[in-house]
């Protein structure tokens, strides 16, 4: 602005071109990323009805997520009534955004890979005994109101560790999870789930279908609920149907 008033106060003894590059606008100063962004809350509330006379099981997992250098972080805690109550194992991890919205097969693809630790505290029986390693990767197909979703996470087990799918387990896990949904609105959308987990070195495992909805209560708060119905188990306690509801904040 000095040079400016400079310039016109000087009028006559400036040429045009002159002029021109003292009237120059400044490049403005690039904004600066924060360091943290994006913190998330979520609730999940999840009933495992076992088969025959063994007890049924209520988890609750809450997940804080916040966007920090680049990555996506979270941390899990887990708590359980049955029997006996108690929580589990408290996982650390974080995901890495490699596509986003990349055009591929007509539909908005997103590449994620993920990983983390489960650390190694727990109680009553829902201990994990060991710091678990994982390592995976989430995959999403968006062609407007038709979205696919399909996350694969193998878990590196060292000792052992509870699981409400599988009861207590002492090999690796690998984890499928398949989400096709449909928007309704720009507010509700259905879908249908199928979430495979295997105990590895065994064959034991258990692959559940059902359907699930979603809705956007808010700009920041989405709710979603679903049921899953096993169409094939093998475990020493199987399960009947796994039902779940969830909330998320956002801020």
């Amino acid at each position: 602005m000095k040079t400016l008033l400079t310039s016109l106060a000087l009028g006559a003894s400036v040429t045009g071109t002159a002029f021109a590059q003292a009237t120059q606008p400044v490049a403005a100063s690039p904004t600066a990323v924060p360091l943290v962004d994006a913190l998330t809350l979520k609730e999940t509330f999840s009933l495992f009805a076992k088969d025959g006379s063994n007890s049924s099981v209520a988890a609750l997992d809450s997940t804080i997520g916040v966007k920090a250098i680049g990555l996506d972080w979270h941390i899990t805690v887990p708590a359980y009534v049955s029997d006996s109550s108690g929580y589990g194992g408290l996982d650390v991890g974080t995901s890495w955004t490699a596509l986003n919205a990349v055009d591929f097969i007509g539909s908005k693809t997103s590449l994620a890979i993920q990983g983390g630790l489960w650390m190694p505290i727990g109680s009553a029986n829902y201990e994990t005994t060991n710091l678990d390693p994982h390592l995976g990767l989430l995959v999403g197909f968006d062609w407007g109101k038709f979205n696919l979703a399909q996350s694969a996470d193998w878990r590196f087990v060292g000792g052992s560790y509870y699981d409400p799918y599988l009861d207590r387990v002492s090999d690796d896990v690998a984890t499928l999870v398949t989400n096709f949904d449909y928007a309704l609105s720009e507010t509700v959308s259905v879908g249908v789930d199928l979430t495979q987990k295997y105990v590895c070195s065994v064959g034991d495992g258990v692959v559940l279908l059902g359907p699930s909805v979603e809705w956007k209560a808010a700009s920041n708060v989405t709710v979603g609920a679903g049921i899953g119905f096993p169409v094939w188990q093998q475990l020493a306690v199987e399960n009947n149907c796994v039902a779940n509801a969830a909330v998320s904040f956002k801020f």
